[in-house]
């Protein structure tokens, strides 16, 4: 089936796990950086297994280490921080101007987020006008009113029928 590697986290460590029988500390070489792990495993005369990452997170590499089994290496990576870990690599940084699919629109990428903010605020300072307007002052006055308020609004309506 030849080498593979799998990695899994607790709360304070990640652990990267080589699986191959007979891996001796001859064959092995293991460099922990700040944000990288890189390792090489002598397969045969040829070939080496290799593991070259960039870290999603850093980590402490004084107190990380690793232990080698019968049948696996275990590569214990201390978290510098406490923080979940959706992957082992480190995610490319992509361009906000940069679209993630090809496209013939020249155009520039909208900032739905400001659009929605302007329509809120104009929204907001947009008075209406004849019932509208009164309408909009009664829920206004309801909302903002105590518990005898909001009772007289509700019996007053219920007497009178009308809407506020």
């Amino acid at each position: 089936m030849g080498i593979r590697h799998e990695w899994f986290q607790t709360e304070q460590y990640i652990t990267v796990t080589i699986f191959e029988k007979g891996i001796s500390e001859d064959r092995l070489q293991i460099v922990i950086g700040k944000q990288n792990l890189n390792v090489i495993v002598k397969v045969d005369g040829n070939t080496d297994y290799t593991i070259d990452v960039t870290l999603q997170h850093p980590i402490n590499p004084d107190t990380s280490s690793h232990k080698i089994f019968k049948t696996k290496v275990e590569i214990r990576l201390c978290k510098a921080t406490g923080v979940r870990w959706d992957s082992l690599e480190q995610k490319e940084q992509v361009d906000a101007n940069q679209r993630g699919y090809p496209t013939s629109n020249r155009r520039e990428a909208v900032d739905w987020d400001r659009v929605e903010a302007e329509v809120v605020k104009q929204d907001a300072e947009e008075k209406g006008e004849g019932d509208a307007a009164l309408n909009e002052l009664f829920q206004k006055i309801y909302a903002d009113g105590n518990e005898d308020t909001k009772r007289a609004m509700v019996k007053s309506f219920q007497e009178s029928g009308a809407p506020f």
